[in-house]
């Protein structure tokens, strides 16, 4: 079995995957393989899982990006997030998180904002793509 996970190799989705695909191969007696497909915000993966033959066998570790903020922005999406997919399992939560480097000249969310209003478009982020949680989230703090 395929688990499609749309997103780089490291991230909370790869994680939660790569733990869940180890403990069905045990219970299933047969491989489930997580293969990362990123890109687009998690649309190609998704897409990969959406045309994939209707045989069971390969499965996508869909996210709020993928099924409901990415197509609620209106964005053409090469898949309906409704129609093309069947749940299957609530698999957990990923708390979002702010990191900054040690090098970083403030430590606390006050300092941090502080800093930033002081330092109008000096600072960035990076995020998973556009019209995911992350980039959301991040744009949400900015706010």
């Amino acid at each position: 079995m395929r688990w499609i996970v749309p997103f780089p190799a490291g991230g909370a989705t790869d994680i939660f995957a790569r733990a869940i695909s180890q403990r069905l191969s045990e219970r299933l007696g047969q491989a489930v393989v997580a293969e990362n497909r990123p890109g687009a915000g998690g649309t190609i993966g998704s897409d990969v899982v959406a045309k994939a033959a209707p045989d069971g066998y390969t499965l996508l570790l869909a996210t709020s990006s993928t099924h409901s903020i990415g197509p609620s922005f209106g964005n053409k999406l090469p898949y309906d997030a409704v129609a093309d997919f069947t749940p299957v399992a609530h698999v957990g939560n990923a708390p979002s998180i702010m990191l900054v480097p040690n090098s970083a000249p403030a430590k606390t969310v006050k300092e941090w904002i502080d800093y930033a209003r002081k330092n109008p478009g000096k600072l960035n982020y990076a995020s998973s793509g556009n019209a995911t949680i992350v980039h959301l989230t991040a744009e949400a703090f900015k706010s």
